[in-house]
């Protein structure tokens, strides 16, 4: 008796787990819904509006980029103000063709991915070595991950 409770508890958890992960929708623009990015904040973070909705502070997943704006070493702003640089040339020159919204963060900010041109945004900030992949948890600590590669000043 007490494993079936035991059982039926695991089951209600992973439930409720996957209700509050799983995506709330997904868009692919066409010619009833559109996105685009109005305002980049940083390399992981931009202002999104989408025909039909109202406008969006996104946290994009998949990825983490440096600070820009609270960074702890001159070497992690560099790589920021890079980062956020290539995903303003992004936005000014490729189409989001697909959002996938995943809930909030503790800021209010909505969580999703993005892929512009048909790639996923995460894919080409971590392919051009601007970002790293990221899925949450403990935040990378830029400084000590960039003297170790050499690039500490």
């Amino acid at each position: 008796m007490a494993k079936t409770g035991l059982f039926l508890l695991a089951g209600a958890i992973f439930v409720v787990f996957w209700l509050l992960n799983a995506p709330d929708s997904n868009i692919t623009p066409n010619s009833d819904t559109a996105c685009r990015i109005t305002k980049v904040i940083d390399g992981d973070t931009l202002d999104l509006r989408c025909t039909g909705r109202t406008d969006e502070r996104i946290r994009i997943l998949g990825y983490d980029t440096p600070e820009t704006y609270y960074a702890a070493c001159p070497a992690e702003k560099r790589l920021g103000n890079q980062a956020t640089n290539r995903l303003r040339q992004l936005a000014a020159t490729t189409q989001v063709t697909r959002v996938e919204r995943r809930g909030q963060d503790r800021y209010d900010r909505t969580l999703a991915r993005i892929w512009l041109g048909g790639v996923d945004l995460a894919q080409t900030m971590v392919s051009e070595n601007l970002a790293v992949r990221y899925n949450g948890g403990r935040r990378i600590d830029w400084c000590a991950r960039l003297a170790t590669s050499g690039i500490s000043e």
